[in-house]
């Protein structure tokens, strides 16, 4: 029985050709053309033509099968050259090459693609949400929140100060400072504010200043980084993502050594007199009033003295807080207002109306203002005299005590009160709630007698002794 023969097939397989630039260079518009240098099997590498606006583009595909159905993705426009957002030749197998690893681990690649997409999404969200970290919380809004909280704790003088100094020396000279982020301020930076003040380029040496500065900004970080875990901790307090503090980096001991001394001087009648005749003739009326309010007060401290307001300005006392010490709540401090000083007070009133009575431009006039135009002062009389010794803002106050001490016979208890120094002691603190109205009184007469007296020429005069009753 003869056997037939199998069928012999007539289907010819044939692997695609390796592509070369020049056939993608031929292609024509819908043309599609197989890569046979990458091998099938899990995924092949295709060129296509296509058109795309007026012109026409060739891009590479990758085309593989998954559960059954075929998949594409498009890989990108072909260049001979490759370069930004174009791929060569052998830059598409490349990439067919890691896509056909995916399909072999059995990974969908398209899956892989948006896993890819969906991580920049949430890396661009997040450098989104910390460049808006970044604006919000800046060194200026550190400061602010420093400030904040002393007005929470009552400390209304000392956040008045803290915020004239911030405003000063932090934020109107160093704009692009306080614009940073507050985790990203370095320890040169609080540097660089600091020799402003102090530093060689410096013409006026504000070490005391410098110093409260450096002060107020380590307070001020401490209280950010500390924030996240006090519940008494002000709203925008927390979260400056700021782990160490680069003030504490910055050393006060030389600026202290060189700037914080206890000062002894104090100004004999001549100079004293000196000094009250540069007062009357400098230019600025605002620091002329502050400083001659200063003299007829008895030596009233200059912070105390620029936080005045109309409001505290009553018919016959004139109402000041310090916060001087550790006091949570600033003591009133009462004064009685003698002609002198009600002189000064109504020009300044007239001045500048409700509110603060040293207002200056968008603020209020700083102590440091006052310190320097002592200074000069100062400078004015040494040149012209040079065997006076120099002398700062805080001798005046040191002076017109020593002269109720020593020439006008005025008690210590009084002096205390009149100079709000403190007031320690069980019965001081908790019994003795008199006012010393009248002893004050009778101690600024006495003592604006003096001066009136010094200015006309002779360094005594007419002076009311007090003896007892000055105490």
């Amino acid at each position: 029985m003869n056997q037939q023969a199998a069928p012999t097939s007539t289907v010819k397989r044939t692997a695609a050709e390796v592509l070369t630039n020049s056939d993608l260079q031929r292609m024509k518009v819908g043309q599609k053309l197989s890569d046979g240098h990458v091998r099938p099997g899990a995924g092949t590498l295709k060129a296509v033509k296509r058109k795309a606006g007026g012109s026409s583009v060739v891009e590479f595909r990758f085309i593989w099968r998954r559960a059954g159905v075929e998949k594409t993705m498009t890989l990108g426009r072909w260049s001979s050259t490759g370069g930004e957002g174009m791929l060569s030749l052998k830059e598409a197998r490349t990439k067919a090459a890691q896509l056909q690893d995916v399909v072999t681990s059995g990974q969908d690649p398209a899956a892989q693609r948006e896993l890819k997409r969906e991580a920049v999404r949430a890396e661009q969200a997040a450098a989104l949400v910390a460049v808006k970290h970044g604006q919000e919380k800046t060194l200026q809004a550190l400061l602010d929140s420093y400030v904040e909280s002393l007005k929470q704790r009552g400390k209304d003088g000392s956040a008045y100060d803290t915020a004239n100094v911030f405003l000063n020396h932090c934020t109107r000279p160093f704009g692009d400072i306080v614009g940073l982020p507050a985790s990203e301020v370095t320890a040169r930076h609080i540097a660089l504010m600091l020799a402003r003040l102090v530093g060689p380029g410096a013409q006026t040496k504000r070490g005391r200043t410098a110093l409260k500065l450096r002060s107020f900004l380590h307070s001020a970080f401490k209280l950010a980084m500390g924030a996240g875990t006090n519940p008494m901790a002000p709203d925008g307090a927390a979260d400056f993502k700021i782990a160490l503090n680069p003030v504490a980096q910055v050393s006060p001991t030389e600026m202290a050594a060189t700037f914080n001394k206890a000062g002894d001087r104090a100004l004999n009648a001549q100079e004293l007199r000196q000094y009250v005749l540069h007062v009357s003739a400098l230019p600025s009326p605002l620091t002329r009033a502050a400083l001659t309010l200063q003299l007829a007060s008895g030596g009233q401290r200059l912070q105390q003295l620029l936080r005045i307001e109309s409001t505290d300005v009553q018919p016959d006392v004139l109402r000041m807080l310090d916060p001087k010490g550790r006091r949570k709540q600033p003591r009133v401090h009462l004064l009685p207002i003698i002609d002198e000083m009600a002189e000064v007070l109504a020009s300044l009133i007239e001045l500048n109306g409700a509110g603060s009575l040293f207002a200056s431009r968008d603020s209020v006039m700083q102590a440091e203002t006052l310190s320097v135009a002592v200074n000069e002062i100062s400078a004015a009389i040494t040149e012209a005299n040079p065997g006076i010794p120099p002398f700062r803002g805080g001798d005046i106050r040191r002076t017109i005590e020593t002269i109720m001490a020593e020439q006008l016979g005025i008690s210590q208890d009084t002096r205390a009160q009149l100079l709000s120094h403190g007031i320690s002691g069980v019965q001081a603190m908790h019994y003795d709630k008199g006012k010393h109205l009248d002893a004050k009184r009778a101690a600024l007469r006495a003592w604006n007698n003096y001066l009136a007296d010094l200015c006309i020429g002779g360094e005594r005069g007419n002076v009311v002794e007090l003896g007892a009753q000055a105490a």
